[in-house]
C-alpha cells in the first residue's frame, strides 16, 4: 500500500510543480506590467490627456528655443524637425483628450412624447441603455482609481504620482452627478408618460372610438338608403349618396377641429407641412379630387350625359356611366360627326377628373331638346344643274320632316363640286338618321338621269413585289 502511494506521488509531482510555477509567473508578470498600459478607458483617456499636454509643453519650449537660435542654422534645422514631429503627434491626442468627453454621450434630453413613443417606450429604452452603460463606466472609473491607489501605496516613487490620484478623486463628483442626473431624467420621463396617458392618449382613444362609431352609422344610413331606393325601383345618379358622404366627412372634420382646439396652432402647422409635401407628391390625385367636387357642384356633366372629349388630334364620343372621386367612366359609342378616322369600337374609357380643368369637351345632352347639327357630303360633277339637285334634296328631306340647308363648294382639285347637307337631329338618333338619309339621297340621285355623281377611281399601280 505504501509503495503504491509513493508511486502515485511521483507521477503527480510534475503537474503540481508546473502549476505552481505558472501561478508565480503570472503574478510576477502582473506586477511587472506597466499600470499605464491598462485597457481601462479612464486610464487610457488620462494617459492621452497627459501626453497631449506634454506635447503642448514640448512645442512651446521648442518654439522658444527656435527664437533664441535664429542665427544657428544647424540647431535651427534640428529644432524645426522636432517641432514638426511634436505637431504631428498632437493630432493623435486631440480627440477624447479629457474625462468630460467620455461623459458627453450620457446627456439625455427628454423628447416630445407621441403615441408611438408611449406604446413602444422607445425613449425609456434608450435612457435605460445609457444608464446601464454609465453604471459600467462608473465601475470602470472606480477600478482605475483603485489600481492607481494600490500602485501608489506599494511604490510611492514609481510611475503613479499623488497628482494622478488627486485628478481621479476630483472627477468622482462629476461621474456621480451625471449618474444622478440620468436617474432624475428617468423619473421625469416616467412622469411624462403618465401625463401623456392622462391628458393625450385617453383623448385620442375616445376620439378614435367616436369616429369608428360615426363611420358605422354612416355606412348604416347608406345601406338603408340603398335598400329603400331598390324597393321603390327609383333610378338615381348617386347625387344623394354623395351628399351623405360629404356631410359625413364635414362632420368628422368639424369634430376633430373642436376636439383639438387647444392644439389648433400645432395642428395648423403640422397640416401645413403635410399639405405642402402631399401637394408635391400627390399633385394629380389632389387635382382629380378637387375636380370631382367642382363637377358635383357645377353640375356641368352628369351620369347619362353624352360628351365628346379630345385627345391631341382625335376625339371620342361616349355616354357617362359613372363619376367617381378620381375618374369619369365613359362608354364609347359610334361616331356621328364628319371625322372619318373615328370608328365604332365600343370601349370603356376612363378619363381623369382633372380633364375638365385642362381640356375642352362637348356635352351633347345640354343642347336644347337634345338637337345637334349633323352633316352629309356628296360630290358631284361640275356639269350638273345644282338648282335641280337642291330642289330634289329639299323635297326628299321635307318628306322626312327634317329641316335642312345645302351649300355647294369646289373640291380641293377643282375637279368637282361638294354638296354639304346640314340638318338637325337628336344626338341619340344621329347615327341611324344619317344612315337613312344618306341611302335615300344616294338612291334619288342615282335614279335621276340629270344628276351625275362624281366617281373616284383609284389608279391601281402594281408594286414591285406584285409584279414579281
Amino acid at each position: 500500500m505504501i509503495i503504491k502511494s509513493i508511486l502515485l506521488l511521483l507521477l503527480l509531482s510534475p503537474l503540481i510543480f508546473s502549476s505552481k510555477i505558472d501561478v508565480n509567473s503570472s503574478v510576477k508578470s502582473h506586477h511587472s506590467k506597466n499600470i499605464w498600459d491598462e485597457k481601462n478607458i479612464w486610464i487610457k483617456t488620462y494617459v492621452n490627456n497627459k501626453n497631449y499636454y506634454t506635447i503642448i509643453n514640448n512645442i512651446v519650449r521648442t518654439e522658444q528655443k527656435i527664437k533664441k537660435n535664429k542665427n544657428n542654422a544647424k540647431v535651427l534645422d534640428s529644432l524645426n524637425r522636432k517641432l514638426e514631429i511634436y505637431k504631428s503627434r498632437l493630432t493623435l491626442y486631440e480627440q477624447n483628450k479629457n474625462f468630460d468627453r467620455v461623459l458627453l454621450p450620457y446627456k439625455f434630453d427628454i423628447p416630445i412624447i407621441t403615441a408611438y413613443d408611449y406604446l413602444s417606450e422607445d425613449s425609456l429604452k434608450k435612457l435605460n441603455k445609457k444608464l446601464e452603460s454609465l453604471i459600467y463606466m462608473k465601475n470602470e472609473f472606480h477600478m482605475a482609481h483603485s489600481l492607481l491607489n494600490n500602485n501608489y501605496n506599494k511604490n510611492k516613487s514609481g510611475l503613479v504620482s499623488l497628482d494622478d490620484i488627486k485628478y481621479f478623486e476630483e472627477f468622482v463628483e462629476n461621474i456621480n452627478k451625471t449618474y444622478l442626473n440620468l436617474i432624475e431624467t428617468r423619473d421625469e420621463l416616467s412622469k411624462k408618460y403618465d401625463d401623456y396617458y392622462q391628458e393625450k392618449l385617453q383623448k385620442h382613444i375616445v376620439t378614435l372610438v367616436t369616429l369608428v362609431l360615426f363611420y358605422f352609422l354612416y355606412r348604416l344610413i347608406l345601406l338603408i338608403y340603398v335598400t329603400v331606393e331598390n324597393k321603390l325601383n327609383k333610378e338615381s345618379n348617386g347625387v344623394y349618396r354623395k351628399i351623405i358622404s360629404l356631410l359625413f366627412y364635414a362632420l368628422v372634420l368639424i369634430s376633430l377641429v373642436v376636439r383639438y382646439m387647444e392644439d389648433f396652432i400645432f395642428v395648423i402647422t403640422f397640416l401645413s407641412v403635410v399639405a405642402a409635401a402631399l401637394t408635391i407628391a400627390l399633385r394629380e390625385v389632389i387635382l382629380n379630387i378637387v375636380a370631382s367636387i367642382y363637377i358635383f357642384f357645377s353640375n356641368m356633366i352628369r351620369v347619362g350625359d353624352r360628351i365628346m372629349v379630345q385627345f391631341e388630334t382625335k376625339h371620342t364620343i361616349g355616354d357617362i356611366l359613372d363619376i367617381s372621386l378620381m375618374k369619369i367612366k365613359l362608354n364609347e359609342i359610334e361616331d356621328y360627326s364628319n371625322l372619318k378616322e373615328v370608328k365604332n369600337v365600343g370601349r370603356t374609357i376612363y378619363i381623369p377628373n382633372s380633364y375638365v380643368f385642362t381640356k375642352v369637351f362637348y356635352n351633347y345632352s345640354r343642347k336644347k331638346d337634345g338637337l345637334i347639327n349633323d352633316l352629309i357630303e356628296f360630290e358631284f360633277n361640275i356639269d350638273n344643274d345644282f338648282e335641280h339637285i337642291e330642289k330634289l334634296t329639299e323635297a326628299l328631306l321635307s318628306s322626312l320632316a327634317i329641316s335642312n340647308t345645302i351649300t355647294f363648294t369646289l373640291n380641293n382639285l377643282k375637279t368637282g363640286v361638294i354638296g354639304l347637307i346640314s340638318y338637325k337631329t337628336h344626338y341619340k338618333k344621329a347615327s341611324k338618321t344619317r344612315g337613312d338619309i344618306s341611302i335615300k339621297l344616294l338612291q334619288a340621285y342615282n335614279l335621276d338621269e340629270d344628276i351625275k355623281l362624281k366617281s373616284s377611281k383609284a389608279a391601281a399601280k402594281p408594286t414591285s413585289e406584285n409584279s414579281e
